[in-house]
């Protein structure tokens, strides 16, 4: 059987709700994979396109029975379910998760 990945996920948003937008993913990812540990909340400036609002983030330690690429693959239908639209590279988003 293929071994469990660990992976950290950052997440990110600074539209909307954000603090409910981090927690709707992050429930989202307790749903998918099995979810070890999650960071305090933070809040961070924008990089690269300063004319934006601030984020909040947080990191989640979560453990996969899958590749690399279908986990990643889950994150991005988990930004779609959350509200995320496609938007400027580096610019405003509701959730981002890497």
């Amino acid at each position: 059987s293929m071994s469990r990945l660990r992976a950290y996920i950052a997440l990110g948003s600074n539209l909307g709700r954000r603090a409910a937008n981090i927690r709707a993913a992050v429930r989202q990812l307790s749903r998918e994979f099995e979810l070890e540990a999650t960071a305090s909340l933070y809040e961070t400036a924008p990089a690269y396109v300063d004319d934006q609002p601030p984020f909040l983030n947080t990191v989640a330690a979560v453990r996969a029975s899958c590749s690399p690429r279908e986990l990643l693959a889950t994150l991005k239908r988990i930004e779609v379910e959350v509200g995320r639209l496609p938007s400027a590279r580096w610019g405003p988003r509701a959730i981002d998760l890497d």
